[in-house]
């Protein structure tokens, strides 16, 4: 499965965080640049919703007439499995000779 480097972020970052829920603010992910805050938004949401359909996170929050707001999300079996793989090919090896 492909995933963006955002997506990336977000599975590892729940994954460390011991999957109990965690707020979904991932603004760390983009550097305090002059990025309008409601683009950062705008991606931040599409990425999560895009989890949320590959069934690696579930979301939990509110819905309007309009729009769906996330509150906090939470690792699937497996988002978990995903997050591991991640988080494991970031390691680099130690070189043996």
């Amino acid at each position: 499965m492909r995933l963006s480097s955002l997506q990336k972020y977000i599975l590892s970052r729940c994954c460390l965080n011991n999957n109990n829920g965690i707020k979904a603010d991932f603004y760390g992910f983009y550097p305090k640049v002059n990025i309008s805050l409601k683009a950062v938004q705008d991606i931040i949401h599409k990425s999560l919703d895009s989890l949320v359909k590959k069934d690696l996170l579930i979301a939990f929050g509110r819905k309007t007439a309009q729009k769906w707001f996330i509150d906090k999300v939470r690792l699937t079996t497996d988002g978990r499995k995903m997050a591991k793989e991640i988080i494991k090919g970031r390691q680099r090896k130690l070189p043996i000779k």
